[in-house]
């Protein structure tokens, strides 16, 4: 059964479940004066809020495109032109029990940090970890193991994008004894790979040595999942003092070993690699990867352009190479709208700081000037 709008959507539940409004209200978490004013299409909500809400009932959301020929990621949100509500492949039951649908959240969660970026998603990632928590004891079928760590590591990246760290961190262990259970190796290694992402931002980059090392013992793994943890490796190696003679041969190695990867990963990994070059202060490759990576992952993912052309700014800021770090800080400035980052927040303020000694040129000064009227509020985030 497809539906098209939310009120059909929330219609056909309770003609499903032979429910009232008060029932399904329950069932949702909402009042009922809610589900009556939305049935009626006099009250409207946001795309998460939906998806978050019907998740509760088994049913799920799908987005695909009106148009037949390819559009470009960037283009999507506007070129969608079908929403459609349909309920999991086992509507009576826990959803969260079923391999499949739980497959399917996690790849719409990162289809949309990719899109939107982790704040917008927050509320529904929480959402899964409450649910997760709840059930994980329960799930002895090892398919479904999987499929929960999967979700627990999506999850942990739109927390960590959206700036939730404590919260992100717990995710990322639920993903990790989920996959134990699972007896998945490279689903540990990405549990890990994501705890090793964590702990970098919040600058505990001994333990994100560790945990980067621990899924690299691990056997048999993808040359993705190598390449991600050698980089991670590097990177946390490049922030502890000391230690950044170490740095460079697991970021040359994650570097070498992306030539293999599909044009998505490797652009990624390309990016996220010269981060790590631009710590250890080799800043024209830092410069020179993190352009071709933003331009390549422009139509995959405006979250991914933005950081890329955020850490540019910074490297290129440093560098003292003032003209393009302007055309580099006009171009973030573009891409505030569309995303909700508390990362590409950071970003923002040290570029503003980074910046602030060469207002005087007048370039800089009037990309920082946009940049500041495009950027967001602060949230709370933590």
């Amino acid at each position: 059964m497809d539906v098209r709008t939310l009120p059909a959507a929330l219609q056909a539940i309770m003609e499903q479940r032979k429910w009232t409004q008060s029932q399904l209200a329950d069932a949702l978490g909402v009042s009922q004066t809610w589900v009556s004013q939305v049935s009626r299409g006099i009250k409207d909500t946001t795309m998460g809020k939906a998806i978050e809400l019907l998740s509760r009932v088994g049913w799920e959301v799908r987005i695909s495109p009106q148009m037949e020929e390819p559009v470009e990621r960037r283009e999507f949100l506007t070129a969608a032109g079908a929403v459609i509500f349909i309920p999991g492949n086992n509507a009576s039951a826990n959803p969260y029990e079923d391999a499949d649908y739980v497959s399917t959240l996690a790849d719409s969660l990162a289809r949309g940090r990719y899109e939107l970026g982790g704040v917008p998603l927050t509320p529904a990632a929480l959402g899964h970890v409450h649910r997760i928590r709840d059930l994980a004891d329960r799930v002895r079928n090892a398919r479904t193991q999987r499929a929960i760590s999967q979700l627990m590591y999506q999850v942990t990246l739109v927390l960590y994008d959206a700036g939730k760290l404590s919260k992100a961190e717990y995710a990322g262990r639920l993903a990790l004894d989920m996959a134990i259970l699972g007896a998945d190796d490279d689903a540990q290694a990405r549990a890990l790979d994501g705890l090793s992402r964590v702990s970098q931002e919040k600058g505990e980059y001994a333990r994100g040595v560790a945990y980067a090392r621990k899924g690299l013992a691990l056997h048999d793994l993808p040359d993705s999942r190598v390449a991600s943890l050698n980089m991670r490796l590097g990177r946390s190696l490049a922030s502890i003092h000391g230690r950044e003679v170490d740095a460079p041969a697991p970021l040359d190695l994650a570097l070498n070993v992306s030539n293999g990867l599909g044009a998505f990963a490797q652009a990624a990994m390309i990016g996220d690699v010269a981060i790590g070059l631009g710590q250890l202060k080799r800043f024209g490759e830092a410069n020179r990867l993190l352009g071709d990576a933003a331009e390549r992952i422009g139509e995959w993912s405006p979250l991914f352009r933005a950081q890329y052309l955020g850490r540019q700014a910074i490297t290129t800021l440093r560098a003292g190479q003032i003209d393009f770090a302007a055309d580099r800080i006009n171009g973030i400035a573009r891409a505030l709208p569309f995303i909700s980052s508390a990362r590409v927040n950071k970003r923002v303020r040290e570029i503003l700081h980074a910046s602030a000694k060469w207002n005087h040129v007048r370039e800089v000064r009037e990309a920082r000037e946009r940049l500041e009227a495009m950027q967001v509020p602060e949230t709370g985030l933590s």
